[in-house]
């Protein structure tokens, strides 16, 4: 005997996943000139600190060569610095200067209410505050759950990247 077809499959989780990750990315943007990838790397420093290139473009699943691009630019332009691994002084490892550290917390701390709002036109105010409400109880439920490592993310408390262990002090 077969199982009934869950409401909710994987592939629609995904996909889910995918939209509200592209939300959050465009609502951030508009709050800052940087663009989504520059956002994504800036957040990795921000929540997990110096990082090589690698493990950067592990947790963000960008292509290493996307991201060194990223850290290049980031740099030039002042947002990152680079410097030389503690732990390995042949390698390279980049951190959120301090200023663009208040650049990505004053994107990443912005509201998300009117960004879901505006995604679900069609919801009632207090639909999208049950929505609103059970995706909050979702986060915090996943903070307090085991970190994923099978896919290169760990997450943590909050659902927030954490830091490999050779790269947290």
């Amino acid at each position: 005997m077969t199982s009934p077809k869950s409401s909710l499959d994987l592939a629609d989780l995904h996909h889910l996943g995918r939209r509200l990750t592209a939300a959050a990315i465009s609502a951030m943007k508009d709050a800052s000139d940087l663009g989504p990838t520059e956002l994504l790397v800036l957040e990795c420093l921000y929540d997990a600190g110096p990082q090589s290139v690698g493990v950067i473009a592990q947790r963000t699943g960008f292509a290493q060569s996307r991201v060194s691009t990223v850290v290049a630019s980031l740099h030039k332009r002042g947002l990152v610095e680079l410097g030389a691994d503690p732990a390995d002084r042949r390698r390279t490892v980049a951190t959120i200067a301090d200023h663009a550290r208040i650049q990505a917390r004053e994107a990443r701390n912005r509201d998300a209410e009117p960004t879901l709002r505006q995604m679900l036109p069609a919801l009632t105010d207090t639909e999208v505050d049950a929505v609103i409400a059970a995706l909050k109880a979702l986060n915090n439920a996943l903070g307090d759950a085991p970190p994923d490592t099978s896919s290169g993310t760990n997450l943590q408390p909050g659902g927030r990247p954490q830091a490999p262990a050779e790269h947290r002090s």
